[in-house]
């Protein structure tokens, strides 16, 4: 006995060990993830202070050449690109001349004219510039000053559409060719390549149509040897790379392009690419040692702004509808969907509450999406409600508002979409809704993608953030160095800098912990929606015995859970079905750090709007809050909501009481509403309703009338039965507490409807076996019978409704023995 105790001894402290080993591997793993992020960011800052050194020091300074020696080779120097600068070149003065007749502007920003200088003196490029920064007359200027015509790759037909309207509108010569394209038309096309008059300017293509048309690239060749190919433009060159958002799998063929054109320059362009895509993007293209111009990510003139998404689809469509009716009414703007099926609600939505909305998804019929796009653009729609397919490039200027009813999939996709917004450089708004649902049904349909859970991550985490610029978050993930002062109060983070605290959310991560460990332990996979049902007390009965519940809102809840994930204590599974795939919630590798005693876990929570209202006075004070032995308020809606569902119910339950005692017969058998006469019946209800505020840790304001008007009906149904003992016994009063707020769960409604319910059969049994077995007595069957155990059925704190009705069936099981 000895041996086997001691070999169990040091078997549980070697488990212990390697509990213990392994929390800090956990923890080191952490600080090495830590001190990676601080290297980098180190050496960023090293390179920009490097950079602004050389700019400082003398062209012809030694330590600025060797420096460069010591790196890789650039592809041109310093002072050969600001030579690109000038306007000193054989077109220069065609250039300027086409920018003032053909595109009625005075002058071009200085990466522009660096970037038409560079791909007219036939250099390979790549233009990164934000959306809205005029990426687009980077090469329909050099087209219009060139020779021949210049080819121009684009994603998406809404695109293509949007560039012919507006050239034709300057009177410059352009076509495009995609699936739509009828016979006559695409022969047109074909036929003018190859004319050396070019009829033609710009010819806009998809990537599809130059992987699949033998006959479009035949024509190429024949143009690329009449030398009338200027110029090859891939606009969104980030699809190409399957690392950068939009991935588009037949951008991978564009490679041909260049190894069947080599001496044709190439011009790739995006708004969103990061240096990893770009390289990609060289390797894919087959293009060697490009130029990129890159030039902030930032617009100053874009509000961004994070809004909560409530529960249910009214409440978002609602505030977006007041949204544009209000602060932007007569303005032009767009609302981006997640599916087909939501742009066609949404849209109808909106129209029924007076907004001009319709909407644009890539299902439509073209004719009817390229009406849509016609009117919207002359302001004869307010609001195009758009998925995806209404895209990259749109060259609306007026835009003053893009709403995100959904998140995007990824940062890189909110800011290409939000960037459509104040391209006149005039202030504009970029809202997104943020939804606990649109977290899983995005992750169902990026899942498949290499990096789409990782970005979408990035995007809940942006969204999810409280003290962190917006525009810092950004330039983080596209590798700019940022100062917060250049956001100058223009998102929502910088302009309510304080309205939020740090929260210990440790023991909430417990609770959370403990329901996935019990769903393991009994085979079970746990959606999110389950998961938070489960842990605000919903669910099976049988379960809510087993976990702790909490006594945050629902919001706040979802919000925990959003940070544990994001903080990798969670984890996402995915389960596939032959028609859909499901998104489960399981431990994440953190987990076991909730094991330790002294581990802590913090979080942002807002102090105001549908946040946790923080009391700041004495008997609530922030530590209260930080311990967690502080409960915030849940929202003013959701109060009123619930007292008003309370009243009802009660209400409801007084007057069925007094019709029945005014109009029917008491003691009449299979009346199930008759049981409920009893005074001490609803005194009950009352004092389980206390119960329940209590163990909720809220308080509930009752009615002054319920009392009162119990004892009249009461009386009356004595007078009509002849009868006055019900007189005698004196009716209790109920209780309430004016000083406190009011606030009655979902959970205690509930099990207040359960008790109800639960009482009235088993009462309606009692007094039917005492009718049947006692025949009918001076007074009421039930009154006789119970009136005893109805003066006594009081519960005593820490008992549960479940026994008490246990104890109930109990009585009703030995008053059947007695009667018998």
């Amino acid at each position: 006995m000895d041996a086997a105790g001691g070999t169990n001894d040091v078997q549980v402290e070697l488990d212990s060990v390697e509990a213990e080993l392994q929390c800090v591997e956990l923890q080191v793993a952490e600080l090495l993830k830590k001190q990676a992020q601080l290297t980098s960011r180190k050496n960023a800052l090293l390179q920009q202070l490097e950079e602004a050194c050389d700019a400082a020091l003398p062209s012809s300074s030694s330590s600025s050449s060797s420096s460069k020696s010591s790196r890789a080779e650039p592809v041109m120097s310093k002072q050969e690109m600001q030579r690109y600068d000038g306007t000193n070149f054989p077109w220069s003065k065609e250039v300027e001349q086409h920018l003032r007749d053909s595109f009625h502007l005075i002058k071009l920003r200085p990466l522009q004219l660096r970037a038409i200088n560079l791909t007219l003196a036939g250099r390979d490029l790549f233009l990164v510039m934000p959306t809205g920064g005029g990426k687009s007359l980077c090469y329909q200027l050099p087209a219009v000053c060139s020779q021949g015509f210049t080819v121009v790759v684009t994603p998406l037909v809404s695109l293509m559409e949007d560039q012919i309207m507006y050239l034709k509108s300057t009177d410059v010569p352009a076509v495009m060719l995609n699936a739509s394209s009828t016979k006559e038309h695409s022969k047109a096309v074909m036929e003018g390549m190859t004319d050396p008059k070019s009829p033609f300017k710009l010819l806009y293509v998809t990537p599809e149509k130059i992987a699949k048309s033998k006959l479009l690239m035949s024509r190429l060749e024949k143009a690329y040897k009449a030398k009338l190919l200027s110029r090859i433009a891939v606009d969104e060159v980030h699809c190409c790379s399957q690392w950068g958002h939009d991935f588009r799998p037949d951008y991978k063929l564009l490679g041909i392009l260049k190894r069947q054109f080599p001496s044709v320059p190439m011009l790739g362009l995006t708004a969103t690419a990061t240096s990893s895509v770009l390289k990609d993007c060289e390797k894919i293209l087959c293009v060697s040692q490009p130029i990129t111009l890159t030039t902030s990510f930032n617009r100053t003139n874009l509000y961004y702004e994070v809004r909560i998404k409530e529960p249910g689809s009214d409440a978002s469509i609602s505030d977006i509808a007041s949204l544009i009716t209000s602060r932007y009414k007569e303005q032009s703007g767009i609302v981006y969907v997640f599916s087909q099926k939501d742009a066609e609600l949404v849209a109808s939505e909106l129209q029924k509450r007076g907004v001009s909305a319709y909407p644009y998804h890539a299902n439509m019929d073209p004719k009817d999406k390229s009406r849509v796009h016609r009117k919207w653009t002359s302001n004869k729609i307010q609001v195009v409600v758009a998925t995806l397919a209404f895209g990259m490039g749109i060259d609306k200027p007026d835009v003053r508002f893009v709403v995100h009813h959904s998140i995007s999939k990824s940062i890189e996709n909110y800011y290409q979409e939000s960037g459509r917004a104040g391209r006149d450089d005039c202030p504009a708004d970029c809202i997104v809704y943020f939804g606990f649902a649109d977290i899983f049904r995005i992750s169902t349909m990026v899942v498949m993608e290499n990096t789409g859970q990782r970005k979408l991550l990035h995007m809940v985490e942006y969204c999810q953030n409280m003290d962190r610029c917006r525009r810092s978050l950004m330039a983080l993930h596209f590798d700019e160095v940022w100062d917060d002062e250049g956001c100058n109060q223009m998102c929502d983070t910088c302009r309510h800098a304080k309205d939020y605290i740090s929260v210990d959310i440790t023991q909430h991560a417990r609770e959370v912990l403990q329901i996935l460990e019990l769903a393991a332990s009994m085979d079970e996979k746990v959606t999110p929606l389950k998961l938070v049902e489960a842990w605000m007390g919903k669910g099976p009965a049988k379960r809510r015995k087993m976990i702790q519940t909490t006594a945050l809102s629902r919001l706040q809840a979802e919000a925990v859970i959003v940070h544990l994930l994001l903080q990798e204590y969670l984890r996402e599974d995915f389960s596939f079905t032959p028609y859909t795939t499901n998104f489960y919630i399981k431990l994440g590798r953190k987990a076991l750090l909730l094991k330790n005693p002294t581990h802590a876990i913090h979080m942002n929570m807002r102090e105001c709007g549908d946040r946790p209202a923080v009391n700041t006075s004495a008997a609530k004070t922030r530590e209260e809050v930080v311990s967690g032995n502080y409960c915030p308020a849940q929202p003013q809606q959701k109060l009123l909501k619930e007292q008003s569902n309370f009243s009802q119910k009660r209400d409801l339950m007084v007057d069925k009481r007094t019709e029945t005692t005014t109009n029917q017969p008491v003691y009449k058998p299979g009346e199930e509403e008759e049981m409920k006469t009893e005074p001490a019946l609803f005194q009950r209800v009352v004092e389980v309703d206390l119960e329940i505020s209590r163990v909720h840790n809220v308080s509930i304001r009752h009615k002054p009338f319920s009392c009162e008007r119990v004892r009249r009906n009461l009386c009356s149904t004595e007078a009509a039965a002849g009868g006055n003992r019900l007189r005698d016994t004196p009716v209790p009063i109920v209780p309430s507490s004016p000083s406190q707020a009011s606030v009655l769960s979902d959970t205690a409604v509930e099990e207040l409807c359960d008790l109800n319910n639960y009482y009235s059969k088993q009462l309606q049994r009692i007094n039917y076996i005492s009718l049947e077995h006692l025949g009918q007595p001076a007074e009421p069957g039930l009154l006789s019978c119970l009136r005893e155990p109805l003066r006594n059925l009081r519960l005593p704190r820490r008992v549960t409704i479940a026994q008490k009705a246990r104890g109930l069936w109990t009585r009703v099981s030995g008053r059947r023995k007695l009667v018998g």
